[in-house]
């Protein structure tokens, strides 16, 4: 496997003296994650475990990539194949010694000799009755879990949205979780997998990509993280067994990720600077470190970013309308009671200047539901049909976004981790940026000229597509894109089976920033 551009210097600072274990996965909930007995004694020892910390490394989105091995067999972490990790399962108290174009013949060589494999699986793998977890071996440092339905996110306070979007999980929740699993991030390997598919599709990888994205965030080498390319159930071998371990069988000695002394942050995106970056072209300067280049994509299927799709929950009434599901409902459209019983966004479209990167393009059926990432020269060449190429990685940074950040996890990781591509995320996607309106026709959700948070207003040319109004109906414009027409608002209206509903994000209507969270995350990272 290639090196990082800049590999991270975890390593060489004073951390490996904390006990340590494992990691884990979650979903878009913002559900908190509780404080227990374990959470406790871990943190009881913060206060030792702070002295004397180095500076915090702050790096730009450059640093924070890795570029995949052309054959996934030969990855070393970030994607790999279930051989792989049966390979390291097998044989994990043996250091690897196999040529980097070459299978791994045991645990990545960087490690320390007392860094413990620890393997996080969403659920049961289901392969026969019986056969759901790799099976754990504490003698020889690996321990399996089944992680609980936290997924890498919190509703958070930005200043201007609240108790509503989910963006990164906090640093005390994020610390909380990794207490719960034992898990130290500046010494263990943690690897992320599904056991079941239980999808028509690959969607089990937008979780696993929130994981990495997650603890990259908060400093987490990338060279001690992994996902399994598959679920294990279809691809992994090896002895498979009936349980996992429980919370609690490890401690982490009061690990924080405060001592990972690397501040990732940058891999997230205000909403503020994403505005700007619209507003100038995508050729904003001085906003993301080290590019001033910006190529925004929009992972939805392709016909709600064009407001084609034929699943429109009114369709019959409202083409183009009623697609984006708001933040406080889940799933995509459909003409059914189901569908229409959901609450949408205040506006249809997208971003200005965005492109339709659907997240499933990137995935393969390989044979009876078996999803899998295709080969490393398909995704650059997906990608390139996209118009990002190798090159543009000089100067031009990925901006992801989606409807609430988690369908692009697929494409971010596909460009960060394996393709080794600068990408950042627009953690609050659409139901956020929907959120802030100015004219809608519901005037209860505007903001007005005076209001502080008027200057966030995205339903404006300049920020939102607009579309050629309709002759016949006002309220659901065509899907024909034009600077100088309408704004696709949603706007709720009829009684019964037809009612149409809509939702906006909690907005506080005096926000002066947007980067509240993020500087409290950025502020956790120095605190001792």
């Amino acid at each position: 496997m290639h090196k990082k551009r800049l590999k991270l210097l975890a390593y060489l600072f004073p951390l490996l003296f904390f006990s340590a274990a494992l990691i884990g996965c979650g979903d878009g909930d913002g559900e908190k994650v509780e404080n227990t007995d374990n959470n406790n004694d871990n943190n009881n020892n913060d206060n030792n475990n702070n002295e004397n910390l180095d500076p915090v490394v702050v790096q730009g989105p450059a640093a924070i990539t890795n570029a995949s091995a052309e054959d996934y067999n030969h990855n070393r972490w970030g994607l790999i194949e279930a051989p792989t990790l049966e390979i390291f399962v097998n044989n994990w108290d043996k250091k690897d010694t196999a040529a980097e174009d070459a299978v791994p013949n045991g645990r990545p060589a960087h490690l320390a000799d007392d860094a413990r494999l620890v393997i996080l699986q969403l659920n049961g793998a289901n392969r026969a009755e019986g056969e759901n977890f790799i099976p754990s071996s504490p003698e020889d440092g690996v321990y399996v879990f089944e992680i609980d339905e936290f997924r890498f996110n919190e509703a958070r306070d930005t200043g201007l949205i609240s108790d509503s979007v989910p963006y990164q999980a906090s640093g005390p929740v994020t610390d909380q979780w990794l207490g719960r699993y034992g898990i130290d991030l500046g010494r263990d390997y943690v690897v992320f997998a599904a056991g079941e598919n239980k999808n028509p599709n690959g969607a089990f990888f937008q979780e696993l990509g929130r994981a990495i994205y997650w603890l990259s965030y908060w400093g987490a080498d990338l060279q001690s993280l992994a996902i399994v390319n598959g679920t294990l159930g279809k691809n992994y071998t090896g002895e498979l067994t009936n349980s996992a371990l429980p919370e609690g069988t490890i401690k982490n000695d009061g690990f924080s990720v405060r001592h990972i002394r690397i501040d990732n942050t940058s891999l997230t995106i205000p909403l503020e600077d994403l505005l700007t970056v619209v507003k100038q072209g995508l050729a904003a300067e001085g906003i993301v470190e080290g590019f001033d280049k910006q190529f925004i994509i929009d992972a939805r299927p392709s016909g709600q970013f064009y407001r084609t799709d034929p699943n429109a929950s009114f369709g019959d009434t409202h083409p183009g309308q009623f697609i984006t599901t708001a933040w406080n409902s889940a799933g995509a459209p459909s003409p059914d009671a189901e569908g229409r019983d959901k609450n949408y966004v205040l506006a249809e479209g997208h971003i200005k200047g965005a492109t339709s990167f659907p997240w499933a393009s990137l995935l393969e059926d390989v044979g009876e539901n078996n999803w899998k990432y295709k080969s490393k020269a398909e995704l650059a060449q997906i990608f390139a049909n996209a118009g990002y190429t190798a090159e543009r990685a000089e100067d031009t940074v990925i901006v992801s976004q989606c409807r609430t950040n988690y369908e692009v996890q697929v494409n971010g990781f596909a460009s960060r981790v394996v393709l080794g591509y600068p990408t950042i995320h627009f953690d609050g996607s659409l139901i956020e940026f929907l959120s802030l309106v100015s004219n809608h026709p519901n005037d209860e959700f505007n903001l007005k000229p005076e209001d502080p948070a008027y200057k966030f207003r995205t339903d404006i040319p300049e920020l939102l597509q607009h579309y050629t109004a309709s002759d016949d109906n006002p309220q659901a414009p065509t899907t024909e894109e034009n600077d100088e027409g309408v704004v696709a608002y949603n706007v709720p209206g009829g009684e019964g089976e037809l009612e149409r509903k809509v939702a906006q994000a909690k907005v506080n209507k005096n926000a002066t920033t947007t980067r509240l969270a993020l500087d409290e995350d950025r502020a956790y990272k120095k605190s001792e």
